[in-house]
């Protein structure tokens, strides 16, 4: 699969380089390109160029006139690029750019990610379980207060039981 590399060559002045020369050298072999095949595209009188490059990692060369020509970069074109400009490839971060420590930085950061989510994870568990565990206490609270409320009824009859029985006793007593 190709992706399109298009716009317009110009100096650091913004004049057009027309008739220049935009080579790319295959640095790896791929399923499309095989290593050190050369592309040659030539830029209109305007500056402007279009062709389309297939998937691979490129050495990109200027030539101009008769000058030898110049190294400008390397670009990794992948299967799933965007189009863009010749720039807009020669500025992209390629995974050559990461530095090993770079890399780690970022694994680490990632593997610290992971456990962040895995806690908040488990602390939102723990909480839901909480709140179940405070529901069931609220309830059996409930039933204690309502035994209790029986049991202060009952107290209060057997009261008033006990009271009648000794009036009675009393008055029995009395006779």
């Amino acid at each position: 699969m190709s992706v399109l590399i298009s716009g317009a060559l110009v100096d650091g002045a913004g004049i057009p380089l027309s008739g220049c020369h935009i080579i790319l050298k295959s640095r790896v072999n791929t399923s499309e390109v095989v290593m050190r095949t050369i592309a040659d595209v030539v830029t209109g009188n305007n500056g402007e160029y279009s062709f389309e490059a297939q998937a691979g990692k490129y050495c990109v060369y200027l030539k101009q006139d008769w000058r030898d020509e110049y190294c400008v970069g390397d670009i990794s074109v992948y299967h799933d690029a965007k189009p863009g400009t010749l720039n807009d490839f020669l500025t992209a971060l390629s995974e050559d750019d990461l530095k090993p420590d770079v890399v780690r930085r970022f694994e680490e950061m990632v593997a610290q990610a992971q456990q962040s989510a895995e806690a908040a994870a488990e602390s939102e568990r723990l909480a839901g379980q909480h709140a179940a565990d405070a529901q069931k206490i609220k309830e059996n609270c409930q039933t204690l207060a309502d035994n209790v409320q029986q049991n202060a009824e009952a107290v209060a009859d057997n009261v008033q039981k006990a009271e009648k029985l000794a009036s009675e006793t009393a008055q029995n007593a009395a006779r």
